[in-house]
């Protein structure tokens, strides 16, 4: 295992509302960033101004987290793309 991945509470609710569909797609883009960390195959940018924040794209969703030492990576946001930003 290349990282562990924590959910905040907040997120874990927020992921259990989304369709199937795209829960699935969430959640095996998650696997992948677990298992290979940073691969290219994901969508991944860090987020200007903040220090260690990233968001992962999965169609028009984003998924916020932190990266934290040692290889521990904390989702503490998963929302519409309209809303990702809001206040950032």
């Amino acid at each position: 295992m290349f990282y562990e991945v924590y959910f905040e509470r907040k997120t874990l609710k927020s992921l259990e509302k989304l369709d199937k569909t795209l829960k699935s797609r969430i959640l095996e883009a998650l696997r992948t960033l677990r298992d290979e960390g940073f691969s290219r195959k994901l969508d991944i940018k860090k987020l200007k101004g903040y220090k260690n924040h990233y968001r992962l794209r999965i169609g028009n969703h984003r998924i916020l987290f932190e990266l934290q030492k040692p290889k521990t990576i904390i989702i503490y946001a998963i929302l519409p793309r309209e809303k990702a930003y809001e206040n950032k």
